[in-house]
């Protein structure tokens, strides 16, 4: 049984902490933290929030921070140029087999094809491929992975990853996590 505690952001499967996908990425250093200000942590939670409440028809625009409007728009614009089926959203995944959790942003169908889609309020950095691609392993089943920069002006950008070598990698990340867990003070 799956739980997560937003308000701390931890995952617990049948009682046992699970390391998140940012927590990996992060310890094992493909992630600087250091640019991160709290304002676009606060922006980007509300830009998730607003694309959440979009695709499970629960918006009251009328509610939103009026500089949140532009990054709703450009959602809306990608989801009608590209047919993009949200199958699910903001679901929190676990994998027992590996023993960690995520919660993809989006999880549907683009152009007919399975596609995993990481909303971004800011830079989408190659950090996003594997990011996308241990949510990959989540799903227990192929997509494709996107990273989806909402713009400030009301536009986007869709970006592909395609690293062959990503899931690979991804799973590297996980064993080395767990190495120095169990062999070394973190």
């Amino acid at each position: 049984m799956l739980q997560f505690d937003e308000d701390i952001h931890t995952y617990t499967l049948d009682g046992k902490v699970l390391p998140s996908v940012t927590k990996l990425l992060v310890a094992e250093g493909f992630v600087d933290t250091t640019w991160f200000t709290e304002w676009s942590r606060e922006k980007g939670g509300y830009v998730h929030l607003a694309c959440h409440l979009e695709d499970i028809n629960d918006l009251d625009e009328s509610t939103l921070d009026p500089l949140l409007i532009p990054y709703l728009e450009a959602y809306r614009a990608f989801k009608r140029d590209s047919n993009f089926i949200v199958e699910s959203s903001e679901v929190p995944l676990a994998s027992e087999a590996y023993q960690f959790a995520g919660t993809p942003d989006k999880v549907g169908k683009l152009n007919g094809s399975p596609a995993i889609i990481d909303i971004k309020s800011g830079l989408v950095s190659p950090v996003v491929g594997l990011q996308l691609a241990f949510y990959e392993i989540l799903t227990y089943r192929p997509h494709k992975r996107f990273g989806l920069q909402l713009t400030a002006d009301g536009k986007y950008k869709l970006i592909p990853f395609t690293g062959r070598q990503d899931r690979n990698l991804c799973l590297s990340i996980l064993a080395v996590y767990f190495w120095k867990s169990n062999n070394l003070r973190r």
